[in-house]
């Protein structure tokens, strides 16, 4: 017997991380990016300086991308990068909407053979595929950020709930680097 429509979504999850440096919030999209595979689309938000890039370098490792080379797309809109899984990175910044993202070639945006990691998403709102993961980043202080990571469909809940089951390691390994340098 099929599951009916509604009971194969999940309720919205979410996971939050209070990333201490640039290596913890690395650290985490690391661990994420291990978790992602082909047709994953995450959607980024958060003020300039806010990580976005930071995280996405941390994803690029773990999906077996070179992160040294990735740099925020900014000005080229976006970049491609070879791996385990192909991770197309777009920086929606210079976009003024929907409309002129449009233009974009979306099927390979959202292609299901690469991994799309969006910044600036809200400026691609209505383009995005309803499964995606929704990661906002926030200042807490100079070098504290706090990253919330939400998943409402299936795919996206899946992936929130794999997050949380690592989240307890992560936290206690940076508490350690963080009591170890003071």
């Amino acid at each position: 017997m099929g599951a009916s429509k509604s009971s194969v979504r999940k309720a919205s999850r979410t996971f939050e991380f209070t990333s201490s440096s640039v290596e913890a919030t690395q650290d985490l999209g690391e661990r994420l990016g291990i978790l992602l595979r082909a047709g994953d689309v995450l959607a980024l938000h958060g003020e300039l300086g806010s990580g976005k890039t930071t995280l996405v370098q941390g994803i690029a490792r773990g999906a077996g991308c070179e992160s040294r080379a990735v740099k925020s797309p900014t000005f080229v809109l976006m970049r491609e990068h070879a791996g385990r899984t192909p991770l197309i990175h777009i920086d929606g910044y210079r976009l003024s909407g929907a409309p002129q993202a449009a233009w974009l070639d979306i099927e390979m945006l959202f292609s299901l053979e690469k991994i799309t990691l969006i910044e600036w998403a809200e400026r691609l709102e209505g383009l995005l595929p309803p499964d995606h993961l929704e990661l906002a980043l926030s200042h807490v202080s100079t070098n504290r950020r706090r990253i919330v990571v939400t998943g409402a469909e299936a795919r996206g809940a899946e992936i929130v709930a794999q997050l949380q089951a690592v989240a307890a390691e992560l936290q206690a390994a940076h508490a350690k680097d963080e009591k170890d340098e003071a």
